[in-house]
């Protein structure tokens, strides 16, 4: 399947330092590289991102390194729901730019990717889940979060199958870079 990147579009949901440390699925360095990897794809096709972002301990939410590097300048969404779509700024965001293909990654899988997901189906969007940019708090529970997905309609996948599926081939710069990009998570 190809994807048209014109259509496409990510939401980063709870990728902050002291959330991700609790992944036992998918170690905090993986699901850090795989989702920078995404975000570095996302700016070079021109994709929209949303980072959405719970405070936690009353401090200011704060992103990943990995992920804040390649994200600057786009705004941090707050809420206070488990699904961001229950929020009314991060829903806004979303629909503004008329795409109807949405990735998701963050952790965890058993909450707000799940709920976001089918939030997401709901409301209409096609949506696709990179479980490499994700972290679950078990495997049984994640695999649990995972079935559900498929069964609601989403798609699991990876990031590389995803940058694939948007930059098919090396015959152009862009598919160049797309890959030069991809190295990085085989090289790590």
């Amino acid at each position: 399947m190809m994807l048209e990147p014109k259509t496409v579009q990510i939401l980063f949901a709870d990728l902050q330092p002291q959330i991700v440390a609790r992944s036992k699925t998918n170690t905090p360095d993986a699901l850090a590289r795989s989702a920078a990897v995404l975000a570095q794809v996302a700016r070079l096709l021109h994709l929209p991102m949303d980072i959405s972002v719970v405070p936690e301990g009353g401090q200011p939410p704060e992103l990943i390194p990995e992920l804040a590097r390649e994200t600057d300048g786009v705004a941090q969404l707050p809420r206070l729901s488990f699904s961001p779509f229950l929020d009314e700024a991060t829903r806004a965001a979303i629909a503004a730019t008329g795409r109807q293909h949405l990735v998701i990654a963050g952790f965890a899988t058993e909450v707000v990717v799940l709920h976001a997901v089918r939030d997401a189906l709901a409301a209409g969007y096609r949506v696709h889940v990179p479980v490499d940019a994700c972290g679950g708090m078990s495997s049984r529970t994640e695999d649990a979060a995972f079935r559900q997905i498929e069964a609601a309609g989403g798609v699991t996948t990876s990031v590389v199958t995803l940058v694939t599926a948007m930059a098919p081939g090396v015959s152009t710069d862009l598919g160049r870079q797309a890959f030069k990009i991809l190295q990085s998570l085989r090289l790590a």
